[in-house]
């Protein structure tokens, strides 16, 4: 799909959404902040054989639409409809019943090694997990294993500032410092006019080159934190530019080893 049928198709899922959002209460906020990362990751990756997790599973509305639920989508979190959470029984887009915060991490962890073991190491597996869930003691120890096990993983960060309320402590000042650092907001242009010559399929020569582009931007804006937990630390990326978000997700499936992928959204974003 061209890249304005990309957008047609976030516009779509958006009006979707507000149309519920007349109905019934649910978790709209965060799905609306999550409509392009979802587009962005189907994309680039084939769920059928890859995985993907959705920490705590209420940002999941936007994965239905686009798996062949949209039809029965007006149903959901209604008596004999479909779950506002992932459910397996749904779709085999959905791996688990989840609802806790902080599980996602340690669950691909363990589902990458599973599929090492099992000689089915070509699958890719991929955790969405929100800034506020992030800090929980269950995501550092998932980290602390997967920069250990040195396993192929892609963390997607889906930093939005918020949990159910403000964000605190120090994980929280961490990542805002991540986020409003000036060579942020002063490279990311630059960075992006870089990679709009890197092919999003291209030979192993461009896909280095574009990794040390990447390399170089990780190391001017932080990310030393993940860095020291063996983690490549990618971002922070905008969430609403799917473009962008495209290339990047090709560039870090590529990667070997854990990758951290921050991408910066906005809760309840509305696009007219």
């Amino acid at each position: 799909m061209s890249r304005d049928q990309l957008q047609d198709v976030a516009g779509e899922i958006r009006d979707v959404l507000c149309n519920l959002l007349a109905t019934r209460t649910a978790h709209f906020a965060s799905n609306l902040g999550v409509v392009e990362l979802c587009i962005a990751l189907h994309c680039e990756f084939d769920f059928r054989h890859d995985r993907l997790i959705w920490d705590t599973g209420h940002q999941i509305y936007p994965h239905k639409l686009v798996t062949g639920r949209y039809h029965d989508f007006p149903s959901i979190r209604t008596r004999g409809g479909l779950m506002g959470y992932p459910n397996p029984d749904e779709s085999e887009y959905d791996l688990f019943m989840t609802g806790h915060a902080g599980c996602s991490v340690s669950t691909a962890v363990g589902l990458r090694s599973g599929d090492v073991l099992s000689g089915n190491a070509d699958r890719r597996t991929v955790a969405v997990i929100g800034d506020g869930a992030f800090p929980s003691g269950i995501v550092f120890e998932a980290m602390n294993n997967a920069g250990e096990l040195e396993d192929d993983l892609t963390i997607i960060l889906n930093d939005n500032k918020m949990s159910i309320c403000p964000r605190v402590g120090s994980v929280a000042t961490y990542l805002d410092r991540l986020r409003s650092n000036p060579y942020y907001t002063g490279l990311k242009h630059e960075v992006t006019r870089l990679l709009d010559h890197v092919p999003m399929f291209g030979d192993p020569t461009e896909r280095l080159l574009a990794q040390m582009k990447e390399g170089v931007k990780a190391g001017l804006l932080g990310g030393m934190l993940f860095e020291e937990l063996n983690i490549r630390y990618v971002g922070p990326i905008d969430g609403h530019d799917i473009p962008m978000m495209r290339k990047y997700l090709a560039m870090v499936r590529e990667m070997k080893g854990p990758v951290l992928l921050h991408v910066v959204t906005e809760k309840g974003m509305v696009i007219n």
